[in-house]
């Protein structure tokens, strides 16, 4: 048996401590490296849910905006536009101003065109429509004789987490079909 002997304790140096230390310090490294990771990851999970949202949304208001084209009206000659639907906008409208293709597109003095859905995923979908004419080449005087061919229409519909008209700088996603309807 071995006697205790204090001035051997006071001989060494604390190396066991000073190991233990740095590995504790290695690890906790490691551990908020890996935390980082982890958020840029959830993050960028978040924005690919979001913008998948939107996009479906937005799709989802185009379709409800061509749904709206088979209940308009025929175009007539007259822009009196009496008829229980009719689309107000044009194809010369397009060309007045460069804000036409824009997010301000949709607000309207008129308001008749810009449509808001509402839906449970905290997401705002507005749409308009936009009648193209007739963009084969005939004239509204000969359709009796020829026929008059394809109308054509321009979807457009926006989504976001707010209104598209409210600011410029939250996530959007925007998207224009142009469709034919062929009136008898």
């Amino acid at each position: 048996m071995t006697a205790f002997n204090p001035a051997a304790n006071r001989r060494q140096t604390g190396a066991t401590l000073l190991v233990a230390i740095m590995m504790l310090l290695i690890i906790t490294l490691l551990a908020l490296s890996s935390m980082r990771g982890v958020s840029l990851e959830s993050r960028i999970t978040g924005n690919l849910k979001m913008q998948k949202t939107l996009f479906n949304a937005a799709e989802g208001g185009l379709r409800i905006g061509e749904n709206s084209i088979s209940k308009a009206a025929p175009p007539s000659a007259s822009s009196a536009c009496n008829s229980t639907f009719c689309l107000r906008w044009s194809l010369s409208d397009l060309t007045v101003s460069t804000s036409k293709d824009t997010p301000a597109r949709f607000t309207t003095s008129d308001g008749s065109n810009v449509t808001t859905i509402a839906n449970n995923y905290d997401v705002k979908v507005q749409w308009y429509v936009v009648d193209l004419g007739n963009l084969v080449g005939s004239s509204p005087g000969n359709c009796a004789a020829l026929g008059c061919g394809p109308h054509h229409y321009e979807v457009n519909a926006c989504a976001s987490t707010v209104l598209c008209t409210s600011d410029t700088t939250t996530p959007r996603v925007i998207l224009r079909t142009v469709i034919a309807r062929y009136y008898p």
